[in-house]
């Protein structure tokens, strides 16, 4: 069982990277941590195996915390900045992740984990099956991916329609696109990004899904029908 500990001083972003650990056979959250000096505290009443830590934090920031341990475990950077990179792997960090991390991202330090510690790291879920997670109202909601059946624009919002509910969500359309898997989610329309399991039929420029006619725009088209035609699902 690979140990592991979350430091982040965002609470959404401590919840999304520890429901991901929770995903996968073989590791496990022991907690997730608000700044560096309760991560510190963390390290020496358990064994931690890898800390997934964020780097800009009040007080102590992530690389200053980590330099300043005498034995380190296994680390895994995550910040919204790209200019720590250098520096992170100046102290020998497993990875760097750039967030919004999504699911698959996370499932690839996840194999550098497994290969680090020969340990066979399985997830419970591969990216078509597994979930996201998206900020409604004020709450972190986990839907899975399987459950949604198409996903329209509504300005600088999106409207996810799944099985049995509608969420609506502050994002647009090409960062949704970077949290789905490209072999099961496609975009037919500036404003509507499909299911294509949940696809009934498609007559002239149309998609029928669930009871409902989208339209294919234009310029979607021709990669629509190539996704469709590559797609073995």
């Amino acid at each position: 069982m690979i140990n592991c500990i979350v430091v982040d001083d965002e609470p959404l972003a401590r919840e999304l990277i520890s429901s991901y650990i929770d995903q996968v056979p073989g590791m496990l959250s022991l907690g997730s941590y608000q700044n560096a000096a309760e991560a510190f505290v963390a390290l020496h009443e358990h064994r931690v195996d890898v800390i997934f830590i964020d780097i800009e934090m009040p007080g102590i920031n992530g690389l200053n915390f980590i330099k300043s341990l005498k034995v380190s475990p296994m680390v895994v950077f995550i910040t919204a900045y790209t200019q720590y990179a250098v520096d992170a792997f100046e102290v020998e960090a497993t990875d760097y992740l750039v967030k919004p991390v999504t699911f698959e991202r996370f499932l690839k330090t996840v194999r550098k984990i497994g290969s680090s510690t020969n340990v066979t790291l399985e997830s419970q879920a591969t990216s078509e099956t597994g979930s996201v997670f998206l900020k409604v109202d004020r709450r972190l909601v986990k839907i899975e991916l399987l459950s949604i059946i198409y996903i329209e624009a509504l300005g600088d919002y999106l409207k996810v329609h799944t099985h049995h509910n509608t969420y609506v969500t502050y994002m647009v359309m090409s960062k949704m696109l970077t949290l789905l898997p490209n072999s099961t989610f496609i975009r037919i329309h500036r404003s509507t990004i499909i299911n294509i399991s949940r696809i009934q039929f498609i007559e002239g420029n149309y998609v029928h899904i669930n009871n409902i006619n989208l339209p294919i725009g234009p310029t979607f088209k021709d990669g629509v029908m190539r996704n469709i035609g590559n797609n073995k699902a």
